[in-house]
């Protein structure tokens, strides 16, 4: 388990890195293109652990699927979630509490999504691996 925490820990970063500078930085640009920046770098973070997993041979397909679960819980609930609880904490007379409500909701509805993600990033490692074996050195 410890391995397999060093091993995330990168892609954690990337993701705090992606939550609060991509996110401001890009919400500045016009017709919400700021939100597509900011999901692809989601994604592909997602991505990248799943294939980190299985590239450092922490695990198959299913770790790589929960690495991305992992990923996916601390940018969604952990930091956006966090950030409405703090907002609820601040002025509780408003809608943080909510808005949290409805994080929770969409991270166990989109659960299936990060995991397909990084199962395919955890995949393409796999096959990568196995086509490197097979060449002559």
């Amino acid at each position: 388990m410890k391995k397999y925490l060093a091993v995330i820990r990168r892609p954690i970063f990337f993701i705090v890195i992606n939550f609060f500078l991509v996110n401001t930085l890009f919400s500045l640009l016009p017709d919400r293109l700021g939100d597509v920046v900011y999901n692809i770098g989601r994604i592909s973070i997602i991505f990248y652990a799943g294939w980190l997993v299985a590239r450092k041979n922490l695990g198959g397909v299913w770790q790589s699927a929960l690495a991305g679960t992992a990923i996916y819980f601390i940018d969604h609930v952990v930091l956006k979630g966090g950030i409405f609880l703090l907002n609820w904490l601040v002025r509780p007379q408003g809608l943080g509490l909510a808005a949290f409500s409805g994080v929770i909701i969409s991270f166990v509805l989109f659960i299936p999504l990060a995991m397909i993600i990084a199962a395919l990033g955890g995949a393409y490692a796999s096959r990568r691996s196995e086509s490197a074996q097979g060449r002559p050195y």
